[in-house]
């Protein structure tokens, strides 16, 4: 099994040497095909030549004075050479003539087989019987071998001759003819082929020779050109190890511009693209993580159950979503034993805003035991909360103080605002008081802004402090779900009791979102005065 991070070592032959490899094969091959396609060539024009000197050589040794080609051959001794002891021409000078001619015919034979300056080995002449008539070497010492061959009216023959020690040669055959165009008997002679063995040996060798320097320079050339290719392969390889160990920091610059580099930049882009992608991990699991501290933050600042309200009926609800914002409801105490209903949102998200509603949330569950009006205790919280708030930080709130007769006091820092849904109304409506978020001004500015409103109801009124989000609630195609459209919804479920109400609103809300993912938490209260 392989430690993880430790470097893959290649195993077999490397690419280098495979390239030369390959390459001083075909090499090889090329080589051999050239040199067998050259010796075939150079062969068949050695062996041509050969035969062109046969052919000539043959057919001069044709040329013979047939009628003088035997010793002593005259008109006296027509058809009697054979007889023992033939009656001689008595005339001197018909012998003498006679002598010349047939000398004359023995010397053109010798001449031609001693062959200096040239390739023939030997040279005869035969009669129709192939009988030996003239033999320029004294014996005819060529010994056949193979099939006969016809060039024009020349018989070629393959073989040995044997007259001095055994050498290959090649015998030419020529007919001769007399005055009336029969045979008369055939001229021979025979050309030494050693020639040709010795320069197809030779060039054999010079083959072998150049095959084998080419193979080497080819395989050694090749060899070094692969090194150079397989280098930055071989960087490639090392930064995808390093790579592969975890090191995305590590960056691959390219060496050339050919399918190499490209491939080395398009590496290094992963490489770039895998760290971006991480880095994405960590922000997301940080996020998550801090989302799952918002949650557990959220979950402590609602009530498990809610205090009661002399005189109201009152329910709350928060639907988290995917991004947590910081908000609460409560219901606490006041002085004078009235409650204070409140909602309260702060401007960031996760972790940073669930910790500005935490300190928003303490101060004014703090303070409001000591306070009878909402729009005092909002003041006396901003010149608490805002030192620290940095800047672009901000928290709204709506506080309403009830009291057990069903007066109502409003004030609103920056918040949505009151929606009031009258018995038997066709829709809510806002009510609005002026004030801007906690965090904006630290002291003159907010206070002046900041003031108490009464809220006059009747029986069966209900009162909703709820966020923005109620409002901004996106269907699938974006469009928002808007005041108008909830504030008829507040009205038609108005009726029903607390939970019951708090039901419906959230499912008509699912309803209109339609799997629509929630960007923002829904959070809101609600309080119907019994007229009691």
């Amino acid at each position: 099994m392989r430690v993880p991070g430790s470097r893959v070592r290649a195993s077999g032959i490397g690419v280098a040497t495979q390239f030369g490899l390959a390459t001083a094969f075909t090499l090889a091959l090329s080589m051999i095909v050239f040199g067998y396609v050259v010796y075939r060539h150079v062969a068949g024009v050695l062996s041509d030549e050969i035969d062109a000197q046969g052919v000539a050589a043959a057919r001069a040794a044709a040329i013979v004075d047939i009628d003088c080609w035997r010793a002593y051959h005259g008109t006296a001794l027509e058809g009697r050479e054979n007889e023992k002891d033939p009656i001689l021409p008595s005339d001197p000078h018909q012998r003498e003539t006679f002598e010349k001619r047939s000398a004359a015919n023995r010397g053109r034979v010798v001449r031609m087989a001693d062959g200096k300056g040239t390739k023939i080995l030997d040279a005869y002449v035969t009669d129709v019987m192939k009988q030996t008539v003239l033999n320029g070497s004294g014996t005819i010492s060529f010994r056949p071998e193979g099939s006969i061959r016809r060039i024009d009216d020349v018989e070629v023959q393959e073989g040995t001759y044997t007259g001095s020690g055994d050498r290959r040669a090649r015998q030419f055959t020529a007919p001769i003819t007399n005055a009336f165009g029969t045979p008369a008997g055939y001229a021979a002679v025979a050309i030494s082929v050693e020639k040709i063995d010795a320069t197809l040996s030779e060039l054999t060798r010079r083959i072998v020779t150049f095959t084998v320097i080419f193979i080497a320079i080819g395989a050694v050339g090749a060899w070094l050109v692969a090194k150079r290719v397989t280098r930055p392969i071989s960087r490639l390889v090392q930064d995808i190890e390093t790579v592969a160990a975890g090191d995305l920091t590590h960056r691959t610059h390219p060496s050339s511009a050919d399918e190499i580099g490209v491939l080395a930049r398009t590496f290094d882009r992963m490489t770039q693209n895998l760290q971006g992608m991480q880095e994405l991990e960590r922000k997301q699991a940080a996020q998550e993580h801090q989302i799952e501290v918002a949650r557990e933050v959220q979950a402590a600042l609602l009530p498990e159950k809610l205090p009661a309200v002399p005189g109201f009926v009152a329910a709350a609800a928060s639907r988290t979503a995917q991004r947590i914002a910081g908000d609460f409801y409560a219901i606490s105490d006041m002085a004078g034993g009235a409650k204070l209903l409140s909602v309260v949102s702060a401007s960031g998200a996760g972790v940073p805003g669930a910790m500005v509603v935490t300190m928003a949330r303490s101060l004014i569950q703090a303070l409001a035991p000591g306070e009878t009006s909402p729009a005092e205790l909002l003041r006396r919280v901003n010149r608490l909360l805002a030192p620290d708030l940095r800047r672009g930080m901000y928290v709204s709130a709506l506080l309403v103080r009830a009291e057990p007769g069903g007066r109502l006091a409003v004030a609103n820092a920056g918040h949505h605002p009151l929606v009031v849904c009258r018995k038997g109304a066709p829709s809510a409506e806002a009510f609005h008081s002026d004030g801007i978020a906690l965090g904006f001004d630290k002291g003159p500015v907010f206070d002046r802004t900041i003031k108490d409103r009464e809220v006059p109801v009747a029986a069966g009124d209900r009162l909703l402090l709820c966020t923005r989000a109620m409002f901004a609630t996106k269907d699938k195609e974006g469009r928002e779900v808007g005041e108008e459209r909830v504030y008829r919804l507040f009205a038609r479920q108005s009726a029903h009791p607390g939970d019951e109400f708090v039901d419906a609103t959230l499912s008509a809300i699912e309803t209109y979102r339609e799997r629509a993912e929630s960007l923002e938490d829904i959070t809101f209260l609600t309080v119907v005065w019994s007229g009691k």
